[in-house]
């Protein structure tokens, strides 16, 4: 079997879902992303109202998510702020003659279904502390300060004894950058304010995740993590020019997984005993998905108690056509059976320590 190049990507993948359904599946990746519209909770009553109606919003099965129409009166139209990214677009804070509460904020995204559901799967509330790892370019960075803090920032009286805060973080100097400006265009300045009873609920950190002591302890232990672990992107591949996926080689598939088992056991340090890690993926190779999870119950046998959690039946209803597909240690989302995707992911609880003593770094 070849191992580089386009070749041994077709081979791979082939033995990986069969030759029939990599045909549908290899095809359904030069698709565009499907987006939704995810309306700013943050906004004012009146504008969300004035938004759903001049963008013909329609609720979907994705909790949140919208389906919408482009306004054919210019006026009303927005304008791309960031489309650096298939899965999530950005837009600008309007001008004041479509910001007549003079809001400043960015009004929605566009965003792919399944990572509405990813970011939604983690069920963060409130009162929890959560971090996620590889933030940038922020779009579920957005869906769970919008989950945390959409409802209760509008309740006076509950808003004043909020403790729960998310930490964003994102290594990259550049992203980093972008990250915060994107946030702050879409979040209420309030979850930024240091001066809060509590502190800021909306934190940044610029840690390199694959060590394991940096910056992110600061502000854990944690209630919730999400990892969204960089990968070899196949869709990204299949859309390219072509030079990139001549680089591809199994070989880089490896790499790439062992760095993901790296940041995912650096990552479970920082979680409370009781608390959920959710591991993200975009690429569609076992070893970047089940292949992880895997590893990862296996070297932490003798120092976590960890726990798969199953996805619940209400997150498998919101993907179309009931296409959530169950794997041995997590769920798959994929574009030849739904609009959405790809994705992977998985949940584990950290049941409890079993050392409490400094962490020690395994030989992966």
């Amino acid at each position: 079997m070849a191992q580089r190049a386009e070749e041994g990507w077709h081979a791979a993948h082939k033995v990986n879902y069969g030759a029939d359904r990599w045909e549908t599946l290899h095809e359904s990746l030069h698709r565009d992303v499907n987006h939704l519209c995810f309306l700013n909770p943050f906004l004012p009553a009146e504008a969300q109202a004035r938004l759903k109606e001049w963008h013909k919003l329609e609720q979907t099965s994705v909790l949140g998510g919208f389906s919408f129409e482009v306004p054919e009166d210019s006026q009303k139209q927005l304008r791309i702020a960031d489309c650096s990214t298939d899965s999530t677009i950005f837009v600008e804070v309007p001008p004041p003659a479509q910001d007549p509460e003079h809001t400043g904020l960015s009004p929605l995204l566009f965003i792919d279904g399944a990572s509405i559901i990813v970011a939604l799967s983690l069920r963060v509330c409130d009162s929890d502390q959560v971090l996620e790892v590889c933030a940038a370019p922020g779009g579920k960075s957005l869906v769970l300060a919008s989950a945390m803090f959409g409802r209760t920032i509008t309740q006076e009286a509950r808003w004043s004894d909020t403790r729960g805060r998310l930490v964003c973080n994102e290594v990259s100097k550049s992203k980093a950058s972008r990250l915060q400006r994107t946030l702050r265009e879409f979040v209420s300045p309030s979850l930024f304010d240091t001066g809060h009873l509590h502190g800021a609920h909306v934190v940044f950190t610029s840690a390199e995740a694959g060590t394991p002591s940096n910056s992110m302890e600061r502000n854990g232990p944690y209630d919730k993590i999400l990892l969204d672990a960089p990968c070899v992107c196949d869709r990204s591949l299949r859309r390219g020019s072509g030079a990139e996926l001549g680089r591809w080689s199994a070989g880089k598939v490896k790499v790439s997984a062992e760095r993901q088992l790296k940041l995912i056991y650096n990552a479970l340090w920082l979680l409370k005993e009781g608390g959920i890690l959710l591991y993200c993926t975009t690429a569609l190779s076992p070893e970047e998905c089940d292949g992880v999870i895997e590893s990862i119950l296996l070297k932490t046998r003798l120092t976590f108690v960890l726990e798969v959690v199953p996805l619940e039946e209400d997150f498998c209803r919101m993907v179309p056509g009931l296409a959530a597909e169950h794997t041995d240690w997590g769920t798959r989302i994929l574009p030849d059976k739904t609009s959405f995707g790809p994705v992977y992911f998985s949940r584990l609880r950290l049941v409890k320590r079993i050392h409490e003593s400094v962490q020690h770094i395994p030989h992966f």
